[in-house]
């Protein structure tokens, strides 16, 4: 047994090395891994530990490690997948895994085929439901209810969690997910473009003749995004400052205070389900007309979906939040 790139491999059971990994494709009621050279792909993905092909090529052992740092091993590509995230079902939908999903929990709301799954219920698991659907693999996000999901891999259904903070993590999971459910050139399609559409952004944001103004991101009433989390990072891609970027959490609530002796140039509120604010109702909180982005009327709404998923739909998230905070850079 050899090791190479850290993915192991035998000469009797073809186990495919990380830098050869590409392209799969259906084969005898399988799947079989072609041999075309792309490092960047399978650098990207990051948790690939081994895959073990029969003599004819079919998959039969996929030994992966998730964002928790678990390593499961899967007898073979995974044909029936519950998704217990919105965030995870919009990731194999976009990898072209949607076919293989069984289940999804009651907040998967996209793509539009995801509303025809059997729903499974959410913080609260249907464990009955899920049982019913005879799934081979269980996918989640990081507010898994594992006291929930244990009890099922004790049963023999294995679950593995996406959970990242980042845009180059989201680009690693994608990447995961196509090796994970078998469908690798949709995933390194997918990239592609996602990674065109990000240095576009990047390539204007973070010049170093743009100046970068202060902003406020607010997820629900004096919430926001603190240091290591999503918003953090797509707040500095998309060319801001964020002024939480020092406080104690990923996800502070914060007061009027800080906020108004921050003095933000930009504000920028999510819409979505449990939020209902207003440019108005923002503007009009006590002592906030001092802030320079009220003073200047530079407070926008972008959807929740776009900056709290962290799936394909993350890089339409970047791409708005640049165009409100850099809007002259995009006329």
């Amino acid at each position: 047994m050899k090791e190479r790139n850290g993915v192991m491999m035998t000469s009797s059971m073809i186990i495919v090395v990380a830098v050869v990994i590409s392209a799969v494709a259906s084969f005898s009621g399988g799947y079989y891994l072609g041999t075309m050279n792309d490092e960047e792909f399978i650098e990207e993905a990051d948790g690939l530990t081994s895959i073990e092909l029969d003599d004819v090529g079919n998959v039969v052992s996929l030994t992966i490690t998730d964002d928790y740092n678990r390593t499961i091993t899967l007898p073979g590509i995974p044909q029936r997948i519950v998704s217990i995230a919105p965030t995870t079902t919009e990731i194999l939908f976009a990898v072209g895994a949607g076919d293989q999903v069984v289940g999804v929990d009651d907040y998967s709301d996209y793509p539009a085929e995801a509303l025809t799954k059997t729903r499974v219920g959410s913080f609260q698991l249907s464990i009955e439901t899920i049982l019913s659907l005879e799934p081979d693999l269980i996918v989640c996000g990081d507010l898994v209810p594992v006291d929930d999901l244990e009890p099922l891999e004790v049963q023999g259904i294995p679950y593995f969690v996406f959970a990242t903070r980042t845009i180059d993590a989201v680009l690693k999971d994608i990447a995961l997910a196509g090796i994970l459910t078998g469908h690798v050139q949709e995933s390194e399609a997918l990239l592609d473009g996602l990674r065109a559409r990000i240095d576009a952004i990047t390539e204007k944001t973070l010049d170093s003749s743009v100046e970068t103004p202060k902003v406020y991101v607010e997820y629900y009433p004096l919430w926001t995004y603190g240091p290591g989390s999503f918003g953090d990072d797509l707040i500095r891609l998309a060319g801001g400052i964020n002024i939480a970027a020092n406080t104690t959490s990923e996800y502070p609530e914060v007061t009027s205070e800080f906020v108004i002796s921050s003095d933000p140039d930009v504000i920028i509120f999510t819409l979505g389900a449990m939020t209902t604010t207003t440019a108005d109702e923002i503007s009009e909180r006590p002592g906030w007309d001092q802030i320079t982005a009220i003073a200047d009327d530079a407070i926008y709404s972008i959807d929740d979906n776009i900056v709290s998923r962290y799936g394909p739909r993350i890089v339409d998230g970047l791409e708005q939040l640049a165009e409100l905070i850099h809007p002259e850079l995009f006329e």
